[in-house]
C-alpha cells in the first residue's frame, strides 16, 4: 500500500461498509494507514442496537489506543446507508466512537469518491450485483436505479451467471462447454429451477458461476456471452449519462477479472474507460486527505 499522510494532522477513518464485511482505514498514526476489518454493518437489515453492539465488540477495542492522538474525523460509506437510513448508522457510530465528525453516505459515493477523486466521472460498481451513477468531483448528480437483479444489475456477476445457465438450459451451448458446465454445476434443469426461484440468495448462486465463465472465456461463445451482457450495461446504464469524453471507472471483482472484454466493449461503443480498482477503501481515503483540484482557469 502506498504511502498516504494526513497534511492535517489529525486522524482520519474511513470505512467500506458492506452486508458481509467492512473495512476500515485509519491515517494519522502511523507512517501508512492502519486497515481493520469488522462483520458488515448494514443499517438497512440491522436495527440500531445489532450495529451498536458490532462496532463496541469489533472495532472499539482497536480503536482504543489511539483516541488520544487528536481529533478524529469518521468518513463511513456502506451498503444500506440511504437517506432514511443514515442517521441511525450516524446515532451507533456516535455513540461507540469519540469522533469529532462523522458523515454515513451511501456505498455508490464512496466508491465514485474512490474512483474518480475530486474529478468529474462516471462511476460503476460490478460485482455480485451493479450500480452506476455520473459524478461532479464531489457528490452524485445523476443516478440510473440498479432496480436488482431481477430488473437490472447488467453486467454484474449475477447477470452474467444468468445468461450462461440460460443458454446452457437452452441448448445453445456446444458438446464441450455443456459437458464442463454439466460437471462444475452438478446439478440438472430442476435442480437450478429449485436454486433460482424456490431458494434464498439466488442472486449469488447465479454469479458463483464466475469461474466458469473466467476458466472458458477464450471460448467464442463465453466470450460473447461476457461481451454482450457488458454492451447490455453501457447502454441501459452508462450513455444515459451522456459521458461524452468524461472517463468510465470500475470498481468491483467482476470489472476486474473481465477487464479486457470491459475495455473491448467499451471501445466498441465509443466509450472512454478509466480506471479499474477490486476495493475501494485505500481511495476513499485518500480522497479525504487530498486537497480538491483548484478550478481550471
Amino acid at each position: 500500500m502506498a504511502d498516504i499522510k494526513n497534511p492535517n494532522g489529525n486522524l482520519v477513518l474511513v470505512a467500506d461498509g458492506g452486508s458481509t464485511k467492512t473495512d476500515w482505514l485509519l491515517a494519522g498514526v502511523e507512517k501508512t494507514p492502519l486497515r481493520f476489518r469488522t462483520r458488515g454493518l448494514n443499517p438497512a437489515l440491522a436495527d440500531e442496537a445489532c450495529l451498536k453492539g458490532i462496532l463496541q465488540k469489533e472495532l472499539s477495542p482497536q480503536l482504543a489506543r489511539y483516541s488520544s492522538e487528536g481529533g478524529l474525523a469518521l468518513y463511513y460509506y456502506g451498503a444500506g446507508c440511504l437517506p432514511d437510513t443514515c442517521p441511525k448508522m450516524e446515532r451507533a457510530l456516535s455513540e461507540v466512537l469519540p469522533a469529532a465528525h462523522i458523515e454515513v453516505r451511501s456505498d455508490l459515493l464512496g466508491a465514485a469518491r474512490a474512483l474518480c477523486g475530486h474529478r468529474p466521472g462516471i462511476a460503476c460498481i460490478l460485482g455480485t450485483g451493479s450500480n452506476s451513477c455520473r459524478y461532479d468531483g464531489r457528490d452524485i448528480v445523476r443516478r440510473v436505479p440498479s432496480l436488482g437483479y431481477i430488473l437490472g444489475d447488467e453486467g454484474s456477476g449475477t447477470a452474467l451467471g444468468k445468461r450462461l445457465i440460460g443458454d446452457w438450459l437452452k441448448g445453445l451451448l456446444d458438446e464441450g462447454l455443456d459437458r464442463g458446465l454439466s460437471a462444475f454445476c452438478g446439478l440438472d434443469e430442476a435442480g437450478i429451477i429449485q436454486k433460482v426461484y424456490r431458494e434464498p440468495e439466488a442472486n449469488r448462486f447465479l454469479a458463483s458461476f464466475t469461474p466458469f465463465l473466467e476458466a472458458h472465456r477464450n471460448h467464442p461463445l463465453v466470450h460473447r456471452i461476457i461481451t454482450d451482457c457488458f454492451h447490455t450495461f453501457f447502454e441501459r446504464n452508462v450513455v444515459a449519462y451522456r459521458p461524452g469524453s468524461l472517463p468510465i471507472h470500475f470498481v468491483g471483482s467482476i470489472a476486474l477479472i473481465f477487464k479486457e472484454e470491459l475495455e473491448e466493449t467499451a471501445n466498441r461503443l465509443g466509450l472512454h474507460l478509466g480506471k479499474t480498482l477490486k476495493e475501494p477503501v485505500t481511495d476513499m481515503l485518500e480522497y479525504h486527505l487530498q486537497p480538491p483540484h483548484p478550478p481550471s482557469t
